[in-house]
């Protein structure tokens, strides 16, 4: 007994030591407050509290540590965290090497002064000359991943099927051969097919969206518990994208799917030269949150001006995605001649990154939202990275014969080490669905996404951005007869609301 009691407090002394490495609360506050000056603005964030959560080594093969902490911020003026324009909540986690689901108090409403935000955060540092010092940038916390594909009330009999659902749930893609990649792809899309077909034997409504790494699945997982929880039965489907979102709609296959717009746009009027017949039967229900095309490029690479593209090997998507349909376009409209196939990589976004990082592309296109947190973690990984701005020529073009693009500037400091405003292609992220889906499930789905937005966007923080005031911004295709009778009864709401404000005595409205 009198051993364990010595060696008990040796034991406690030696954890608080390891706790305590690092710097302390005051180095840290300032390196914190640092960052939110130069990052966003001065006098926006004043830090109320932080405290030091502990420490632990670095896995990542550099010789340091990561301080872990919970903050407190105050609002030092008003300021919109889920704006299509600005530096959002996206950039604010990379910055204080956080998640988004690890930020709680921004409001899709924009936050006034006075507001706090708490947020779990982490910092790397290392040690020089007996100090320590931060990390330019500290990798971004990888989002704690679900199973990608489960079944829906009862497990499959099937043995293989286990089997293969035990595989998937692994996270080998950085490890394994290319080979197995793509074996792992294409059971995941089969996967993904048969619980489709679960799902409609369960008369589940579906939603398709995307890969399980996208912004789209992760707003469909996140929409779907919120929707199943109060009793809207609905099945997230991951799909390969946009492409075949839309065919699936357009036959029946699902109810409901997002889509870049300028992909809905196509799909809905046609192209007749690509092949490309109209789907007369598509209808829109909102348009979700911006979406922008990121060019990137290595600086070895000597890739300045997009004009300097044409002839290298560029990933643009895979096959039946809206990356590969708009670097289609941008191309053409660029006066490029038309994609050769020994210059063009079909791929998806984690494997168009690879191929970059392993030189065997010059540039990849991806289209998502901004920021990106694919393209954030390349971004903190190399300081080589180049985003490459599209001609102002190709995207007015662009915008005068397409309703769904505009011109977006993505903002200086929206990725590590971007120090300029990049000029590119903008469309939004488009909900859609069949003018053959019945007006209740419609009206459902708008009710539960106006209702349940602010706890859809704890978990997905760009649900936040949906909002009654943006929801028809670059729809070209008519609204689903629902949809519009949703529109017309909220915009006839706040007429009457208008007038009863300029009705009201002063005295009524100062209280």
């Amino acid at each position: 007994m009198r051993v364990i009691n010595v060696i008990l407090p040796l034991v406690l002394l030696v954890a608080l030591t390891a706790c305590s490495r690092g710097p302390d609360t005051e180095e840290i506050s300032a390196e914190i407050q640092l960052r939110l000056d130069q990052k966003f603005s001065d006098n926006l964030f004043q830090i109320e509290k932080l405290t030091r959560k502990g420490s632990a080594p670095r896995l990542d093969g550099v010789d340091g540590i990561y301080v872990y902490y919970n903050l407190k911020l105050e609002f030092l003026r008003e300021y919109n965290l889920i704006s299509w324009r600005g530096l959002n909540i996206g950039t604010l986690a990379a910055v204080l090497g956080s998640t988004t689901t690890g930020i709680k108090g921004f409001s899709s409403k924009g936050n006034t002064k006075g507001d706090h935000l708490t947020i779990r955060g982490r910092i790397g540092y290392h040690q020089k000359d007996g100090d320590w010092v931060a990390e330019r940038f500290t990798p971004i916390q990888i989002e704690k991943k679900r199973i990608v594909a489960e079944t829906l009330d009862s497990p499959s009999p099937d043995v293989i099927v286990k089997n293969i659902r035990s595989l998937l749930d692994q996270d080998t893609a950085e490890i394994r051969s290319a080979k197995d990649r793509v074996t792992i792809r294409e059971l995941q899309r089969s996967l993904s097919r048969i619980d489709l077909g679960h799902a409609d034997l369960n008369q589940y409504y579906t939603l398709g969206t995307g890969w399980p790494t996208g912004s789209y699945y992760k707003f469909g997982e996140a929409f779907s518990d919120y929707a199943n929880k109060h009793g809207f039965k609905i099945y997230n489907y991951a799909s390969e994208g946009s492409l075949e979102n839309g065919y699936r709609v357009n036959t029946g296959r699902i109810d409901f799917a997002v889509l870049q717009s300028d992909v809905a746009e196509v799909l809905y009027k046609g192209w007749v030269e690509e092949g490309q017949l109209p789907s007369p039967d598509m209808r829109a229900i909102a348009s979700l949150w911006p979406e922008a095309i990121h060019v990137i490029t290595l600086e070895e690479n000597g890739i300045k001006n997009f004009s300097d593209i044409e002839g290298k090997n560029i990933a643009i998507g895979s096959l039946r995605s809206g990356t590969r349909f708009t670097a289609a376009r941008i191309w053409l409209a660029a006066g490029f001649e038309r994609l050769q196939s020994e210059n063009i990589k079909m791929l998806g976004r984690g494997d168009s990154i690879r191929a970059l990082e392993g030189g065997e592309v010059d540039a990849i296109i991806i289209a998502g939202a901004v920021p990106d947190p694919a393209i954030q973690e390349l971004a903190q990984r190399r300081q080589d990275i180049r985003f490459i701005p599209l001609p102002q020529p190709t995207i007015t073009q662009l915008v005068e014969r397409n309703f769904a693009y505009y011109g977006h500037p993505i903002p200086a400091k929206t990725y590590p080490g971007q120090t300029e405003s990049v000029l590119t292609l903008g469309m939004t992220a488009l909900l859609i669905t069949s003018i053959h889906t019945e007006d209740k499930a419609v009206e459902k789905y708008m009710e539960l996404m106006k209702e349940g937005v602010e706890e859809i966007a704890r978990t997905f923080y760009r649900a936040g951005f949906i909002s009654f005031k943006t929801a028809r911004l670059g729809i070209s295709m008519p609204l689903h007869p629902a949809a519009q009778k949703y529109y017309e009864r909220f915009q006839q709401q706040q007429e009457k609301k208008e007038i009863e404000f300029k009705g009201a005595k002063p005295e009524d409205i100062s209280n």
